[in-house]
């Protein structure tokens, strides 16, 4: 019996992507990678862009129109907004993240094929996870936020923010770096915000630094930090372990304008966003940074856009992901007026996408001459600490850490290097 599953969004999304696979398999499944071949398909799904609901929307359609008889089970944050329409798209089955882990229970009701052995605490023990490569690993240490951005339909989809504990977290990592895993990236909904919930005095500065202690050959790579949780003592921890924690920032900015910023209710300016930037450039040598831009919310004019041209330009970012506004149903922007047109936004896209391209390949070609640490992945690349793609003339075996001298740079901003040592 073959099956074939399709995540959309986030690190979360893809580590409960995994988790169910490899319960899948325990129960002899054959996984595949042709969709059309597939006898049982799960969707996990993303709510987060326009452009994510209509591909997945379109995929499970297409499905069910060229093989009526596949069960197909959707999961993930549409299933939360839209079960109804999706089950009119073809959806057999469609379950709630909160429901996530049990979804071999429902699918098993409707096959006879299969047997759960899912947990239902709803955090995910990736001990028995295998990866082909065994080189990063993803360990989830929170869900939910409550951070209320007014674009944002996260907080009404995955609840308010839950911890797990600490001690599981702890035994995990412990457990992937004995097997092997190079990298290990803590990830969440709002990593933040990880242990407030809890009864123990612990946040993410503390759990992060309980996992720097843990022997072995390995380092961290810590995912999005918002620029108020990016506290002295996180800078500060981050100066002092540039050995263990990858020196690759990212801090969510949104919008460069004051003025977006505070209808979007990001809780910064534009001002200390840069002064952040700017001290951590200082404090980490070599230290990348990376965010995630929206163009065109509701309300932004021409003078807010060039407002976030200048902020861009002025905080030292290298890694910049940009997205086009669009309506998620429920936010309190979706009511907002002033709805910038379609096509300003995709210039103002277009206009900001060229300037990060700009900005990496600035930054890449300053890291020519100088020695890196990288961890090798397959296809004679490997990936430095402050998170650059570098590219090998010679087969290079994945998964070793070494160092390596930059010695060109490329348009598109990947690296050039020779291997010092193996």
């Amino acid at each position: 019996m073959y099956a074939y599953i399709y995540t959309f969004g986030c690190k979360v999304n893809q580590v409960e992507s995994e988790k169910i696979v490899n319960e899948l398999t325990c129960f002899n499944l054959e996984l595949t990678e042709n969709i059309n071949k597939a006898e049982v398909i799960i969707f996990n799904t993303c709510a987060v862009t326009e452009r994510a609901e209509k591909k997945f929307r379109s995929m499970i359609k297409k499905a069910k129109i060229e093989n009526p008889s596949v069960l197909i089970a959707v999961t993930g944050c549409a299933a939360e907004k839209e079960k109804e329409k999706l089950k009119s798209l073809g959806a057999d089955i469609v379950v709630t993240n909160s429901g996530k882990m049990d979804i071999l229970e429902h699918i098993k009701s409707r096959t006879d094929h299969l047997e759960s052995i899912f947990s239902s605490d709803g955090f995910i023990d990736a001990e028995n996870i295998s990866m082909a490569t065994r080189t990063r690993a993803f360990v989830k240490i929170q869900d939910g936020c409550d951070s209320n951005c007014s674009y944002c339909i996260i907080p009404s989809l995955r609840g308010l923010p839950v911890s797990r504990s600490t001690e599981s977290i702890l035994s995990e990592v412990k457990g992937l770096v004995e097997k092997g895993y190079k990298e290990i990236v803590p990830v969440g909904i709002h990593v933040g915000k990880y242990g407030l919930d809890l009864d123990n005095d612990i946040d993410l500065p503390a759990l992060v630094e309980k996992i720097v202690r843990i022997e072995g050959d390995f380092r961290i790579r810590l995912t999005s930090i918002e620029l108020n949780e990016m506290t002295d003592r996180m800078v500060n921890l981050l100066v002092n372990n540039q050995d263990k924690i990858c020196r690759h920032y990212h801090i969510p900015l949104q919008s460069g304008s004051t003025h977006t910023l505070q209808v979007m209710n990001r809780k910064y300016t534009a001002d200390e966003y840069i002064s952040k930037l700017n001290e951590l450039k200082m404090k980490v040598p070599d230290a990348s940074l990376g965010a995630d831009i929206i163009v065109g919310f509701p309300g932004e004019t021409d003078e807010h856009f060039n407002e976030t041209v200048d902020t861009v330009r002025r905080s030292g970012l290298e890694h910049i992901h940009v997205f086009s506004y669009s309506d998620r149903s429920g936010t309190v922007a979706s009511e907002m007026k002033n709805k910038v047109p379609s096509k300003v936004k995709s210039a103002r896209s277009k206009e900001l996408r060229d300037i990060a391209s700009e900005l990496k390949a600035v930054a890449a070609n300053k890291m020519i001459g100088k020695t890196l640490r990288v961890l090798t992945q397959k296809d004679n690349t490997a990936i430095t600490d402050n998170y650059f793609t570098v590219k090998f003339k010679e087969g290079v075996e994945p998964n070793l850490f070494l160092d390596v001298l930059i010695t060109n740079a490329y348009k598109d901003g990947t690296l050039k290097g020779d291997i010092v040592n193996e």
